[in-house]
C-alpha cells in the first residue's frame, strides 16, 4: 500500500509551497488507493509552537485533505531516536566526536584558504573515542561510491560521496538532528513515498544512507520543482507566500485555491478545471513538471472567478455573510444581485465591496459628474421616460437602445454617468442589469437626487 507523508515544521504558518507538497502528497496517497498521514517535525523547542500547529491543521481542513491517522509529533519520539543513534553507534555506522568549536573553525578556515568546500574532515572517524556526555555522534558517510536514488519526477539522481561530510546524528546537548529523526521517523510510519521539495535533495541522500544502516526499507521519492515568484526569485510573503488560511480571509474558495495549486506544475492533457474528487482519482507523478513553477496573482484570481460563478446564488449568499458579514437576503433581489456581482468578482471580498451600492444610497449630484451641463436636460428626459416603461430586463434593453438612437448618442455617453449616479463608481455592472435589480423606484430616486439643485 502507498503511504505518503507531508512533515512540516510548526514553526510557522503554511504557505503556499507547503499547500502544494500537502496537496501533490495527498493526491499521490488517494489516486493509489494509499494513506496520507502528517508528521510535525516540532523538536525545535523555541521555534515549534501550538498555535502554528492549529494553524497548520486548520489550513489543510479547509482545504479538504483529510488525515488517514492522528498526527505524528516528533518531539514525543525522541528517546527512540536517541536509542537508535546509539545503536548506529555500538554498530559502527556511527562514532563519538569531541571536536570543540575553536577545532571547526580552524578547520573550516584551513579549508577555505585551500579553496576547499569547507566541511568537517572526518578527524575522530577512526579513533574509536569512547561516547561521554557532551560529545556528539557523527554518522560514517560512506567514503567511497555515489549515493543515488531514482527521483520519481526529477529521474536518476547521483552525488559522488566524497560532497558529503560525516553530519552529526546526535548533537552535544543528547538531541537527535533532523536528517536522522526524519529518516527513523519515515522508517516507523512505513512511509513508501516521500514527496518535498527539491530544496531536500541533499537531505534525502542523507537520509537514504541512513536507512540503509538501519537496514530499513527505503521509501522512493519526488522532489518537487519550487514555486518562484512571478519575477523568478524565490516567493516572498508579497507574492503568495503568506499563511494559506489568509486567502480564506481574503475570499478566496477552496476548491479555487486546490485547482490552482494543483496546476502549479501539474497538467493533464487540456483540462483546466478539476474538482477535488476527479484529482484523487487521474492524479500522477509522471505529469508534474520537473522546472520550478511562477506564482501567478492574475490565474489564482481567474480560477477564483471561476469558481465563484459554478455557485448558486443560494451558496454565494452564504459564503459571502460568513466571511465578511454582508447579507445580501437583506435586500430586494439579492439572488439577483449578487450572481450579477460574481461574474467580474475575484474574491467573495470583492463581491462584499462592490455591493455597497445595493445597500446604500451612494447621492450623486449631476454637477460632480464634469459632463456638459446641457446634458442634465438629456438626462432628465431619460428619467421620465424610464417612469413609463414596464421594469423587465427585455424592456429596459429595448428603450436604453431606443433612447441611444433617438437621441444620436454613443453608449457611454449615456452609460457612463449613468452607472456613476446608479452606483456611485466609473466601474459597475451592466446598466439594464442595474436598474433590473435596484428596481424603479429607487432608479428613478437615485437619478431624480442627482438632478435636483
Amino acid at each position: 500500500m502507498i503511504i505518503t507523508r507531508f512533515a512540516p515544521s510548526p514553526t510557522g504558518h503554511l504557505h503556499l509551497g507547503g499547500a502544494r507538497t500537502a496537496l501533490f502528497s495527498y493526491l499521490f496517497a488517494k489516486a493509489n488507493k494509499g494513506k496520507f498521514l502528517l508528521r510535525f517535525e516540532d523538536t525545535d523547542k523555541e521555534r515549534s509552537k501550538e498555535e502554528y500547529v492549529e494553524s497548520i491543521l486548520k489550513s489543510l481542513d479547509w482545504m479538504k485533505i483529510k488525515l488517514d491517522s492522528d498526527p505524528v509529533y516528533q518531539s514525543r519520539l525522541v528517546n527512540k531516536h536517541k536509542e537508535l543513534a546509539f545503536d548506529l553507534y555500538k554498530k559502527g555506522f556511527a562514532y563519538a566526536c569531541d571536536c570543540n568549536e575553536k577545532t571547526l573553525t580552524k578547520m573550516r578556515e584551513e579549508q577555505i584558504a585551500k579553496r576547499q568546500k569547507p566541511k568537517y574532515n572526518g578527524l575522530n572517524r577512526n579513533r574509536n573515542i569512547k561516547y561521554e556526555e557532551g560529545m556528539v555522534l557523527r554518522f560514517k558517510f560512506p567514503l567511497k561510491g555515489v549515493s543515488k536514488f531514482n527521483d520519481l519526477i526529477l529521474g536518476d539522481i547521483a552525488i559522488n560521496n566524497k560532497e558529503f561530510d560525516d553530519f552529526i546524528i546526535l548533537r552535544s546537548d543528547g538531541s537527535p538532528t533532523y536528517n536522522f529523526s526524519a529518516a527513523v521517523d519515515d522508517m516507523d510510519m512505513n512511509i513508501t513515498t516521500v514527496i518535498r521539495g527539491d530544496d531536500h535533495i541533499t537531505n534525502t541522500h542523507k537520509q537514504i544512507n541512513v536507512l540503509d544502516a538501519l537496514g530499513a526499507t527505503i521509501p522512493s521519492y519526488a522532489h518537487l520543482p519550487m514555486v518562484l515568484a512571478e519575477s523568478g526569485k524565490r516567493l516572498s510573503k508579497r507574492d503568495g507566500a503568506k499563511d494559506i488560511l489568509d486567502y480564506k480571509k481574503d475570499g478566496y474558495l477552496s476548491d479555487a485555491l486546490i485547482n490552482y495549486l494543483v496546476r502549479l506544475g501539474w497538467s493533464y492533457g487540456e483540462e483546466e478545471i478539476f474538482s477535488l474528487d476527479k484529482l484523487t482519482k487521474i492524479f500522477k507523478l509522471d505529469h508534474v513538471n520537473s522546472s520550478p513553477s511562477k506564482y501567478s496573482q492574475d490565474l489564482l484570481d481567474w480560477y477564483n472567478n471561476k469558481y465563484l460563478n459554478l455557485l448558486t446564488s443560494e451558496e454565494l449568499i452564504l459564503k459571502v455573510k460568513e466571511n465578511s458579514g454582508t447579507d445580501f437576503n437583506q435586500i430586494d433581489k439579492g439572488d439577483l444581485a449578487i450572481s450579477l456581482l460574481a461574474k467580474g468578482a475575484n474574491s467573495l471580498n470583492q463581491i462584499s465591496d462592490e455591493s455597497i451600492y445595493f445597500f446604500e444610497e451612494p447621492k450623486i449630484k449631476f454637477d460632480s459628474l464634469n459632463i456638459d451641463t446641457n446634458k442634465r436636460k438629456l438626462f432628465a428626459e431619460f428619467n421620465k421616460q424610464l417612469k413609463e416603461i414596464d421594469f423587465e430586463k427585455i424592456s429596459i434593453e429595448r428603450y436604453i437602445k431606443e433612447f441611444l438612437q433617438a437621441n444620436d448618442l454613443k453608449f457611454p455617453e449615456l452609460g457612463k454617468p449613468l452607472r456613476i449616479i446608479l452606483t456611485g463608481k466609473e466601474n459597475a455592472p451592466s446598466i439594464s442589469e442595474l436598474l433590473l435589480i435596484l428596481g424603479k423606484e429607487t432608479s428613478l430616486k437615485r437619478i431624480e437626487y442627482s438632478l435636483d439643485d
